[in-house]
């Protein structure tokens, strides 16, 4: 699963080169929103994002709510999505994973760098975050192929991705780590050619 993310493209930008990035293959949009308090302020709402993905080619979207009380935020996003992730750090986050199933819609955990996985619960998708959430541009931090190693050894989990300065350069690593789901934003959209960085994603690691 390759999806990416907008948050780092300059806002006057965003429609051209997400029309670029889905007419070259790109399979999925990741829709970061945040409310500031869980990580920086920024991202996008539904309309917002509805409105850009009516001036591309058809694409399925999937929503990233680094939020303290996602749940509220669930309804509206699910109207887009078929992925909505919430922070595992959350309080909320047990109530987002019922409002998102209530709505038949597939839930996923992200999980940060500094949380221990013993806490991450078995039988969800995890989004294993190599960035601080809401630092869009970062870059990658290899602790996380350790991270995905383990949660793939311990066979719990459907699928086990990778968000946050994702690159070519990464590729190799996460695919021999076991990252099923990748997700980047600044490298993927600020590409030459799209088609090209997707192609050598694809060759390099398997879609969960």
């Amino acid at each position: 699963r390759i999806a990416g993310s907008l948050w780092s493209v300059p806002v006057d930008a965003r429609a051209h080169r997400l029309a670029t990035a889905v007419a070259a293959g790109l399979p999925v949009v990741h829709w970061d929103v945040s409310d500031g308090r869980f990580a920086a302020p920024g991202g996008f709402t539904p309309s917002t994002a509805g409105r850009l993905l009516a001036s591309a080619p058809p694409v399925e979207s999937e929503a990233h709510l680094m939020s303290h009380a996602p749940a509220p935020e669930v309804p509206a996003w699910a109207e887009l999505c078929t992925t909505i992730v919430v922070p595992l750090e959350v309080d909320g986050a047990p109530a987002a994973v019922a409002a998102i199933e209530a709505r038949g819609v597939r839930p996923a955990l992200a999980v940060s760098l500094g949380t221990p996985l013993e806490q991450v619960p078995s039988g969800l998708p995890v989004l294993l975050m190599a960035i601080t959430p809401g630092e869009a541009g970062a870059p990658f931090d290899p602790a996380v192929l350790d991270r995905v190693r383990r949660l793939r050894d311990r066979g719990r989990n459907p699928v086990v991705g990778v968000d946050g300065g994702v690159g070519p350069g990464h590729f190799s690593a996460l695919a021999e780590a076991g990252a099923q789901w990748l997700v980047s934003g600044t490298s993927l959209f600020q590409a030459p050619d799209p088609g090209a960085w997707l192609e050598a994603c694809r060759r390099s690691v398997p879609e969960g």
